[in-house]
């Protein structure tokens, strides 16, 4: 019988240019390059009539903020449903670094059952299963070992991956404050580094234009699921300057690698990751 997937999540990229939802929508990709039936959701759109309407589909729970409590209670009972989990929703604060050990008080997690009433709890790294182990004692769990990334996109980033680079550090120009711009800003100027702000809305330019940099400075105030600007700087043969502590992706085995050697292994990776989860579905 043909499995049909429903992929929820708070926004689309379209609305957002965050990496919890380019990451969604890559796997979608992913999903449809092998001929596998797939489409999505807003999480606040969802209804318990809609739920229940297509309750034959397994359904995919990426990015929930929006989801009501009563759709959640629905899902645990009637539904088979895997959590992509990306961003820490185990804990209130959704943010594991203040905490010891990154262990949250039992006071601040959330969602346990969500999580346990799942076929299986997805991670993008090693370090990001493991610290929501630590935390909720699951062990429904499988890591898909990296974030995903589209065919086309990662065929983009080997044609410019050798870019000649202009001896400077690039910084991520972005609002979001867990992303430390200022504090990268600070760090270039007392180390004497010159350095630029990068962005851009479209995603090939944004990469077009972080190719041509030496190094890539990313200093982030949160436990970085995988952190997908450091694996793309890697891909594109930066050095990156980080805390791997809190680098999900520098708990994984393939982030010695860089540069063509690096996109081939996160082409095997992304193409892998519908089998990958359809096999636990058979399990």
């Amino acid at each position: 019988m043909k499995t049909n997937f429903i992929v929820v999540t708070d926004f689309y990229f379209s609305e957002v240019n965050g990496g919890a939802e380019a990451n969604a929508e890559a796997l979608i990709d992913r999903f449809v390059d092998c001929n596998i039936n797939i489409k999505k959701m807003k999480s606040s759109q969802v209804t318990i009539d809609f739920l229940r309407a297509n309750k034959n589909f397994i359904f995919i729970f990426s990015n929930f903020i929006f989801l009501k409590e009563e759709c959640k209670k629905y899902a645990i009972d009637n539904l088979r449903y895997f959590v992509y989990e990306q961003d820490h929703k185990y804990i209130k604060s959704r943010n594991p670094i203040k905490y010891v050990n990154f262990i949250a008080p039992k006071e601040e997690r959330i969602n346990i059952e969500f999580y346990k009433g799942a076929i299986k709890v997805l991670f993008l790294t090693k370090l990001s299963m493991e610290i929501f182990q630590r935390n909720t004692d699951l062990d429904n769990l499988l890591n898909l070992k990296s974030s995903v990334w589209r065919k086309n996109e990662l065929e983009y980033l080997k044609e410019i991956c050798d870019n000649e680079k202009n001896n400077k550090v690039a910084i991520m120009n972005s609002d979001n404050p867990i992303k430390r711009k200022q504090d990268c800003i600070e760090a270039c100027r007392k180390n004497g580094w010159d350095y630029d702000l990068v962005s851009d809305r479209n995603f090939k330019n944004f990469l077009k234009k972080l190719s041509k940099y030496e190094k890539l400075l990313f200093l982030t105030g949160h436990l970085e699921t995988c952190a997908r600007i450091v694996v793309e700087a890697k891909m594109l043969n930066l050095k990156v300057i980080t805390n791997k502590k809190l680098i999900g992706a520098a708990s994984e085995e393939w982030y010695s690698l860089s540069g063509k050697e690096l996109i081939d292994e996160m082409e095997k990776i992304s193409s892998g990751m519908p089998l990958k989860i359809l096999e636990t579905i058979d399990d």
